[in-house]
Order: C-alpha cells, then sequence, then structure tokens
C-alpha cells in the first residue's frame, strides 16, 4: 500500500505552504523570554503540570517558579527579614585601673558597660521584632 497516494508535488506545495504560514505566525508572536543579556521571563498564569519526570520554569509574580508532578515551588527564597539599625555604641574612652579608688574612673567604666548592655539589648529587640530571634 502506498503511504502517499496523493500527487507527490501537490503534497511538497502544502508541506512548503505550511511552513511559511508557521514562519510568518511565529514572526508576530512576543517572545515568552529574552536572552541576548541574561534572560527576562514574562510573568504567566501556572501551566498544567508537565508529565513524569519533567519540570516546567516559569515566573509569577515576578518570581521563578517550577511545576512537575511534585508541585509548583518557588525557586528562590524570599528576601530574609532585616532587622532595625542598631547604632554603634561608640568608643569606650577608659583609661587603665588607678593604683587607688577613684570614683571618676568607677563612674567611666559604669557608663561604658551600661552603654554596651544598651546596644546589645537593642540589637536583641531588632532581632526580635523581625522574627529571626525567639524571645527567650
Amino acid at each position: 500500500m502506498d503511504n502517499f497516494p496523493d500527487d507527490q508535488a501537490r503534497v511538497t506545495r502544502r508541506l512548503q505552504r505550511d511552513v511559511a504560514q508557521a514562519q510568518g505566525s511565529a514572526a508576530r508572536r512576543p517572545p515568552l523570554l529574552e536572552a541576548s543579556a541574561g534572560w527576562i521571563f514574562t510573568d504567566r498564569a501556572t501551566p498544567p503540570t508537565p508529565a513524569t519526570g519533567k519540570t516546567h520554569i516559569y515566573s509569577q509574580g515576578g518570581r521563578l517558579w517550577a511545576s512537575s508532578t511534585a508541585g509548583a515551588v518557588p525557586l528562590l527564597l524570599p528576601d530574609f527579614p532585616q532587622a532595625d539599625y542598631v547604632p554603634n555604641p561608640g568608643s569606650f574612652i577608659v583609661s587603665s585601673a588607678p593604683g587607688s579608688y577613684n570614683p571618676g574612673w568607677g563612674q567611666d567604666l559604669r557608663d561604658a558597660v551600661a552603654n554596651l548592655h544598651s546596644t546589645v539589648t537593642a540589637a536583641l529587640n531588632a532581632f526580635k521584632a523581625s522574627g529571626q530571634m525567639d524571645s527567650f
């Protein structure tokens, strides 16, 4: 039995026409991504689940996603929370311990330790408020 019962020239003309139509319509369709200077993905709806063993990578809401039979998961981790700014405690100006009791030196040391305590407390509170550290 002949697999091509039609005239070969007619089959060839139809194939040429179909290829020309496909090439013409492909040029009018906007690309889904650009790669000349890095890849730029166009956001789209979640695609149908691909066949087993295949993964579909796409962009949605400005984030990259991967879809497979295991489900859809984001490819990039979310931004880590940022804690509030905690100022530098500054320099400690406490001279060497005097040979005898000196209330001024003791007060300078107390102020330096209190300043350091305040800074550490502010840092701990900032970490707790941003969710980076559990309260204890």
